[in-house]
């Protein structure tokens, strides 16, 4: 269900991406210039970039920086279910999943960026432990609530 992506998922992606319009409207983008910048990312070095897979269907979407260079953390730059699936549940568990596989392994700081608009991305975050840690400025020049978890190990 999780693989990392791979070039040959280009078209598959860039219409997953299409498909996303509240997720492009809520930064502020067309469809287009957020497929073209997603798209760009996912091919970039130095990320882990997953896609989710029902069937034949990508569902969802995700890009792990597993260490980043000023803090350490794990970031969590993208993760994004497909609209028709919202409310379903799906993204729940395809988080959990995430989290368990793919994040867990390699470190106990987790950080992500949540628009401030995005009341519902945060509720989700929160819900899975995540807190209010700072605002900040993304790369791309993009206001954001920085979220941050901290596992517990037990040694």
């Amino acid at each position: 269900m999780i693989r990392p992506y791979a070039v040959e998922d280009r078209p598959e992606l860039e219409n997953f991406l299409m498909r996303q319009r509240t997720f492009a409207r809520m930064n502020g983008q067309s469809t287009e210039t957020f497929r073209d910048e997603n798209v760009a990312d996912f091919e970039e070095e130095g990320t882990m970039s997953l896609i989710f897979r029902e069937g034949e269907r990508i569902i969802a979407i995700a890009d792990l920086l597993k260490k980043h260079p000023v803090d350490g953390s794990l970031w969590l730059g993208l993760f994004v279910v497909d609209e028709s699936l919202h409310g379903t549940g799906i993204a729940q568990m395809l988080y959990e999943r995430l989290e368990k596989d793919c994040m867990r392994p390699y470190q106990t700081v987790f950080r992500l960026g949540v628009l401030p608009q995005n009341n519902r991305g945060r509720r989700f975050w929160e819900r899975n432990g995540y807190v209010y840690e700072k605002d900040s400025v993304t790369n791309k020049d993009v206001r954001v609530h920085v979220l941050k978890k901290q596992l517990i190990r037990l040694e």
